[in-house]
């Protein structure tokens, strides 16, 4: 058999178990200490020893084909990937997502070291499997699909990367003040976090989410909270815009008060240079005309539908993202307006921070690969330019 001349980089991360180690020493006082918190010590050794097992069993039959690299997870920031690597990664589906975004271009294949303790959406092949995936892989037989991430930037130039999802807000938690920009609109806003979630993360901490708000809703109509609590005038134009542009971007405003917008946006219209032609809309037609008149027109909040979500929700590919604020506070300085939207390439997310300490932003879950977002830093959310790439 003609071997593979580049590397397969097996990434593996820590067992249950391996992590109690580090801080017990010795087996026995581990399991003294996994018992005393009313877990199962055999449960933590049993899944151990079979994560082992098919790290092992996939390495000897990878290294029928080439050279193989063990990374364990905690390196891969400062790992160098070469452009003909093949990279295979020993789950859960979180050390997944977590790879690929120190990937460029290389192809990754998921292995379910357990299937019978984990689902695994993104580990679709056995260890048993993996030499003939990593195989078929090199010589072409292998769908390969495309899987678009999100990107958070500050300005001062940091950036992260986002497989699944980010998450916006105070490292504890606790109530996150910011500003929200989206649409040709900005609020103020007082909640527990902004979640964005691409197409692939958005059947995980998403989809909790909005069949949560969903249900909630549902309970509250008619009933105290069901009321509006803040005040109405805290949604405002985003003046940072070019009124052109906020008038082309108002037919997909979530919550839209459109009479506040156009008065509030007449002024900076004047200053603006005329557009050549009326701007058309899905419904209605803007021109000069409505701020001459100065005419109101009716409040009209936005929805997704299923129809709309469905080209989002599941879709590796999709090149739009998704976000929603956690459990918005309404009060006299706090709207609750911007609230969910799609982030699509020509429409990001800016989100302005008002917190003096403890704010961050992190990605798929992982809290210690954070960029600090205190007071006067605006991150801008938006589709990024690199794609990963899975085997399936």
């Amino acid at each position: 058999m003609k071997k593979f001349e580049n590397r397969i980089v097996v990434v593996t991360r820590e067992t249950r178990l391996e992590k109690v180690l580090v801080a017990q020493n010795t087996v026995s006082q581990a399991k003294f200490y996994i018992n005393s918190l009313g877990a199962d010590f055999d449960e933590y050794k049993e899944e151990h020893d079979q994560y082992s097992v098919s790290v092992k069993l996939a390495r000897r039959d990878l290294e029928e084909l080439g050279n193989v690299q063990l990374l364990d997870r905690r390196f891969l920031p400062n790992f160098i990937f070469a452009p003909g690597d093949i990279v295979v990664v020993i789950g859960q589906d979180g050390l997944v997502a977590n790879t690929l975004k120190y990937l460029d271009g290389q192809p990754l294949i998921g292995v379910n070291p357990d299937s019978s303790r984990w689902d695994g959406v993104l580990l679709p092949f056995e260890p048993q499997d993996a030499a003939r995936i990593v195989a078929e892989t090199i010589a072409g037989r292998r769908k390969i699909e495309e899987v678009v991430m999100a990107r958070a930037r500050v300005q001062n130039g940091q950036e992260l990367l986002a497989v699944n999802d980010f998450f916006i807000g105070q490292r504890t938690h606790t109530s996150a003040r910011y500003v929200i920009k989206y649409g040709g609109l900005k609020e103020p806003q007082c909640s527990s976090g902004v979640i964005v979630s691409t197409g692939l993360g958005s059947t995980g901490w998403m989809k909790s989410i909005i069949s949560g708000a969903s249900r909630i809703s549902d309970s509250v109509i008619g009933k105290p909270y069901g009321g509006r609590q803040e005040a109405d005038n805290l949604t405002e134009v985003d003046e940072e815009l070019p009124v052109p542009v906020m008038m082309a971007q108002m037919a997909e405003m979530p919550e839209i008060i459109q009479d506040e917008v156009l008065e509030e946006a007449k002024v900076q219209y004047e200053a603006a240079p005329a557009p050549a032609a009326p701007i058309q809309m899905e419904r209605r037609q803007f021109s000069t005309r409505d701020f001459e008149s100065e005419k109101k027109l009716t409040k009209k909040k936005k929805t997704f539908g299923p129809s709309e979500l469905a080209k989002v929700v599941g879709k590796w590919s999709s090149t739009e993202l998704i976000f929603a604020v956690r459990e918005p506070f309404p009060s006299k300085s706090t709207g609750t307006n911007i609230v969910f939207g799609t982030i699509s390439p020509g429409e990001p997310l800016r989100i302005e921070s008002l917190m003096g300490e403890n704010g961050v932003i992190f990605s798929d879950g992982i809290e210690n690969d954070f960029i600090t977002f205190n007071s006067g830093t605006e991150a801008v959310i938006a589709l990024a330019d690199k794609r990963g790439r899975m085997v399936v």
